[in-house]
């Protein structure tokens, strides 16, 4: 029963989806006098204020915060999400893409999903979440990601003993090298014999063959890897990885992500991504080859000056590196976690959603993940999306199609909206998974309302990021101001949020709202400008 997106239920908040963009940037033309909006001059708008603008230049306005479907997430993650923002407050957005991260972690060592016969792939998932500072991305991702760190915890303690084991074989082996080379060592100045030099070679052929392999890494995540510490990581570790980080200013300004390192970087996550083969070709010893079936899911948490410019980046967007990230922005709760009325002896190893997820990911987790002994590759099984189910998500799968023309809803995200259907069929397999069923129509259906969501989102963060980060600063500051009074005086800088206590910064900014119209301004001694007063036409 094929049924196109607009009549489809869990997509029938995408009908009026539209993008807010600002048409013209008008910003560089100041005139020196002012006019009304019919376009009288006029020297002033009030008498002895001194108003550059009778109509304030516009500032892009941030867009209105979304409300992450929670419930789509279902029973295991999405109650969980909802007990997490719970007792850490945390935006709930923030809290479900946790959950849904580390489902997809544990979800992608074990199988693929198929979209009926089309095409079989990962099921990883690429979160990105914006997060003011202060809004407890940290203390949220420790509760999502314990069944992990116990994990890499008891991997650690296992692996001790096999470590020590290991430098004593290597010392062993090194010192049973060195005799075996005394023994063929020649006799004065005598040569070696082409027969001798031949038995050597064949004996340290011999030895090389019983060399002791150091035993595995005992973490299955990372948080600010360099392309070739990934390739490291799956040679020594197990097939099945997370880049997982609560400032990921780090990863987006470290060393991977460096001008010389960003494309391979790029490159080996794309790849990942998509389940292809990875390939490396170095000089050195041990840095080439191939690797197939490894599989990386991701969650990035960043705050929105950092994620303004990852969005904006050229090369990030042109090579459709974003494109395959669900993004999720909330706005901060900051100033209503209150403690009143929270009964102090119940946290969340108390609450029954949270422990039966953290049981349900270890439980999983406990579970060996099938590799091929040839090429230390994942051996999956596969979810197959089929019958009604498939129905469900072709109807999806069509009805974002239709938008991608020129006149289409998601023309402007295309390469984002491009993958949105893929996406919803992974989160559909790794929400089946960790549910332990088969992938269902209620699954797609759930998945579609997801994706309709990270659809909207990743249009408002794109928009917001075409804008100048000077706008952006200028929108942040005015904001604060009007919300505090309407007024400010030099003295009072220290009081800004801490990004605008620079006075020198501030008031450039400041100069810029008044020229724009927004702002009235007094003049000190020294014609310093000493005060500053929000203005309403």
């Amino acid at each position: 029963m094929s049924e196109h997106i607009d009549n489809n239920p869990a997509m029938a908040e995408m009908a009026d989806w539209r993008i807010n963009s600002v048409p013209l940037d008008i910003r560089g033309f100041k005139p020196n006098v002012n006019w009304r909006n019919n376009g009288e001059k006029v020297a002033d708008c009030a008498e002895g204020r001194n108003l550059p603008l009778c109509k304030p230049m516009p500032l892009p306005e941030k867009p209105a915060a979304l409300n992450y479907p929670v419930k789509a997430l279902g029973p295991i993650l999405g109650e969980a999400a909802k007990a997490i923002a719970y007792h850490v407050q945390v935006p709930l957005g923030i809290a479900c893409q946790s959950v849904l991260a580390a489902g997809s972690l544990v979800a992608q060592q074990h199988v693929n999903v198929a979209r009926g016969k089309i095409s079989t792939g990962p099921v990883s998932l690429y979160c990105l979440s914006i997060a003011e500072s202060g809004d407890r991305k940290s203390a949220t991702d420790k509760l999502a990601l314990k069944p992990v760190r116990d994990f890499e915890a008891a991997r650690r303690d296992e692996l001790r003993s096999e470590l020590k084991r290991y430098r004593s074989n290597l010392t062993a082996w090194e010192m049973r090298g060195n005799s075996t080379k005394q023994v063929f060592k020649p006799k004065g100045d005598k040569a070696m014999s082409e027969s001798e030099e031949q038995r050597l070679a064949n004996a340290l052929m011999e030895l090389e063959a019983e060399k002791p392999t150091p035993p595995p890494r005992a973490s299955i995540t990372f948080a600010e890897p360099t392309p070739e510490a990934i390739w490291r990581h799956y040679q020594q570790g197990l097939p099945s990885a997370g880049l997982f980080s609560d400032e990921a200013v780090g990863f987006f300004s470290g060393h991977g992500m460096t001008a010389e390192a960003k494309g391979r970087m790029i490159g080996c996550l794309s790849q990942l991504w998509d389940g292809s083969t990875l390939q490396r070709t170095r000089a050195a010893e041990g840095e080439s080859g191939e690797m197939d079936n490894r599989r990386l899911s991701t969650h990035l948490m960043v705050q929105p000056i950092v994620s303004a410019e990852v969005l904006a980046d050229p090369l990030l967007l042109g090579q459709g590196f974003i494109a395959r990230f669900l993004i999720c922005h909330e706005s901060s709760i900051a100033g209503t976690r209150f403690l009143a009325n929270r009964d102090p002896t119940i946290g969340p190893d108390d609450n029954p959603a949270i422990i039966a997820y953290w049981s349900r990911l270890t439980e999983l987790l406990a579970i060996t993940a099938a590799t091929d002994e040839e090429t230390g590759g994942l051996d999956l099984r596969t979810l197959e999306i089929t019958g009604d189910a498939y129905q469900q998500w072709e109807a999806l799968h069509d009805g974002i199609e239709r938008h991608l023309t020129p006149s289409g809803m998601f023309f402007d995200i295309k390469a984002f909206a491009s993958k949105a259907a893929e996406n919803a069929a992974r989160i559909a397999a790794v929400m089946a998974f960790i549910e332990n069923e088969e992938i269902t129509e209620s699954h797609i259906q759930r998945a579609g309302q997801l994706t309709a969501y990270y659809l909207e989102s990743m249009a408002a963060r794109t928009g917001e990021a075409a804008n100048d980060i000077e706008d952006i600063q200028a929108r942040e500051l005015l904001d604060w101001i009007t919300q505090h009074g309407g007024k400010l005086e030099a003295t009072q800088f220290n009081r800004l949020p801490r990004a605008y206590r620079k006075a020198s910064k501030t008031r450039t900014i400041l100069d810029r709202l008044r020229m724009d119209g927004h702002l009235e301004v007094q003049m000190g001694a020294g014609a310093k400008a000493v005060y500053w007063e929000v203005i309403s036409c």
